[in-house]
């Protein structure tokens, strides 16, 4: 007779890659196994103006001609209809006993985005993380993580899935300027009816330089430490699992966070680099409507070994958005709309840039999306249609970008 741990992996790969309306859980007394996918299929317009040449040899006369999005190539033009994949992904959660869970996921995202380079659809390990959990009674558990995972200090990238996004594009305070790691590591996490606590440790963000340097005793890296506190007043009112759109549910959620995190010691091919995150947001969510608003800001710090200027760089970004939704028999229509203010680098306040390479917001300057969604089987089944306006900080920098996406997860 065959192993029943066994048998449920060769089932639940089946489930997987065999199509199916329903979800699939193979269970026994002791493992469960839950597979899951998520594909995000999009159609892009772009059109941009360029702001920065972006030739080897800058040419004045590029500014204010079109910009190339896909690709960020100043005095080029943009496709009639760029297709792209923007979450190809495939997931296997699991619970094993009563205190053990964790997740195996591979993903192959933004494929197509800039050109259609093969390159573009490699495969990659996403996550292989554990976690053991510990029931304190009254509501209050707590837990260790281990392995490839995010950590939960950047809200707009780790505590939301792009899977409940509001719109179909995300928001700057996701990016890597803002420090938004995935890495090897251990975390802590703390719940309980009106509080949430993680603190994690990783490596680096960036890979281990392999670049010989003037001073050996500085390609020794640190690590990416981060904690966050999330609260509520009322255990009523705690949103335990957060979403950018509740879809009309019935209810009523308001969580504060407030977060931290710094990426240590960062030994890049020319200059260590220390990059440090604070942040504080607000979700609220009261039936139809769906609100969030994040104020993130970071600075960078290079230390410089190899001919590099040492610099400091501090950013900031101020996210708003919100979401009303209508329901309509079986499916749901919810218009949306988000502002954002992005600046890069707060010391200059005459950035001229471009918008940037297929990017999901633009660099330094202001960006108003407007959306309205169609969930046929909620965030499991919807369409997202989205007008991004972004503007530069300084000069004739702007885009203009319709996203039409199709979304199946489950």
């Amino acid at each position: 007779m065959k192993h029943p741990v066994k048998t449920l992996a060769a089932l639940a790969i089946l489930g997987v890659v065999a199509p199916s309306a329903h979800a699939v859980s193979i269970k026994d007394d002791v493992l469960s196994l839950t597979p899951g996918i998520r594909i995000q299929s999009r159609a892009q317009i772009n059109d941009a103006t360029t702001g920065v040449s972006t030739k080897a040899t800058p040419d004045p006369a590029d500014v204010g001609k079109e910009y190339r999005i896909q690709g960020g190539v100043s005095d080029a033009v943009n496709d009639p209809l760029d297709f792209s994949v923007r979450r190809a992904r495939l997931y296997m959660s699991f619970k094993y006993g009563s205190n053990w869970k964790g997740q195996f996921a591979i993903n192959a995202d933004n494929v197509d985005a800039v050109g259609t380079d093969s390159a573009t659809r490699a495969i990659v390990l996403r996550y292989a993380w554990l976690e053991r959990t510990f029931d304190m009674g009254d509501g209050i558990t707590q837990g260790i993580t281990f392995g490839l995972n995010k950590p939960y200090q950047n809200p707009s990238d780790a505590g939301m899935s792009s899977s409940r996004e509001l719109l179909p594009n995300g928001n700057a305070a996701a990016t890597a300027n803002f420090l938004s790691p995935r890495g090897v590591g251990v975390g802590y996490r703390f719940n309980m009816p009106i509080l949430l606590v993680a603190a994690d440790v990783q490596n680096n963000t960036a890979a281990k330089s392999t670049v010989a340097t003037e001073d050996a005793d500085q390609t020794d890296e640190g690590f990416y430490y981060g904690v966050r506190a999330e609260f509520s007043f009322s255990p009523d009112w705690f949103i335990k699992k957060r979403a950018e759109s509740f879809i009309a549910k019935e209810g009523n959620g308001l969580n504060v966070g407030l977060s931290y995190g710094v990426n240590q010691d960062d030994v890049n091919d020319t200059d260590t680099q220390n990059l440090t995150a604070y942040g504080v947001d607000v979700m609220f969510w009261m039936n139809g409507l769906s609100a969030y608003a994040e104020y993130r800001t970071a600075t960078l710090e290079d230390a410089e070994f190899v001919g590099a200027s040492a610099a400091d760089i501090d950013r900031e970004v101020i996210v708003i958005q919100a979401g009303y939704a209508f329901p309509i028999g079986e499916e749901v229509i919810e218009p949306a709309i988000r502002y954002q203010i992005i600046d890069l680098n707060t010391d200059d306040d005459n950035e001229t840039v471009n918008f940037g390479s297929n990017a999901e917001t633009g660099s330094s300057g202001t960006q108003i999306d407007i959306g309205v969604n169609y969930y046929l089987s909620g965030h499991d089944n919807k369409l997202q249609l989205a007008l991004s306006l972004w503007e530069a900080e300084d000069g004739e920098g702007d885009a203009t970008i319709i996203r039409l996406q199709h979304q199946i997860n489950g």
